[in-house]
């Protein structure tokens, strides 16, 4: 009797068996949180930064006119990288693929233009300065004598068609009058211009 009291105490506790978990329903497993990417099996590197990009500026502060102009020119990049996704694969696919292209399309115009109404005056300043600091191409209307600014051009009202040659205009004011059916079929309409 005193050995086996003995082998007990110098006995080590004993761990849980199967899968591992505890013992005691009660009892919670405590792990340290995972941080960033890394493995699933948790042998990640511990010492990394978290991998959380915040949406938000940290500071309050405004943009600066330099950082204005270098995130309009990456969101206008995004858009027109989907832009030229969307039209060169909306033939091509169908389905779920195509809708997932039109949404990235309309969501970076709409971004771009959401950005542009957020922005104050002096950033809005910077950006135009930006945009529109190169010069306007006037080699055709300077070398045909024309004005840069274009006429004014009316969008009410009735308007003459521009594709239409000068006989054609002639000819419907000629048989503006006829209400004659058109009857016959195209043999018909070969006899009488060999007829004429």
């Amino acid at each position: 009797m005193r050995d086996s009291n003995n082998n007990n105490r110098n006995r080590r506790p004993r761990r849980p068996s199967g899968n591992g978990g505890p013992q005691n329903p009660n009892q919670q497993q405590q792990q340290p949180p995972r941080r960033g990417p890394g493995p699933s099996n948790g042998q990640g590197n511990r010492n990394a930064a978290p991998f959380r990009r915040s949406r938000r500026r940290r500071s309050g502060r405004p943009l600066s006119p330099a950082q204005v102009v270098q995130k309009y020119l990456n969101l206008l990049e995004l858009h027109l990288n989907n832009r030229r996704k969307y039209y060169e694969h909306f033939n091509r696919e169908d389905g779920r693929h195509r809708r997932r292209l039109e949404k990235n399309f309309f969501s970076t115009i709409e971004q771009l233009r959401r950005f542009e109404e957020r922005l104050d005056p002096r950033q809005k300043e910077a950006l135009l300065n930006h945009v529109e600091r190169y010069r306007l191409d006037l080699t055709y209307s300077g070398n045909h004598d024309l004005a840069p600014q274009a006429d004014p051009v009316p969008f009410e009202g009735e308007f003459e068609d521009p594709h239409f040659t000068e006989d054609q205009k002639e000819a419907f004011r000629a048989y503006a009058e006829d209400r004659e059916e058109t009857s016959g079929c195209f043999a018909d309409y070969e006899a009488y211009k060999a007829s004429k």
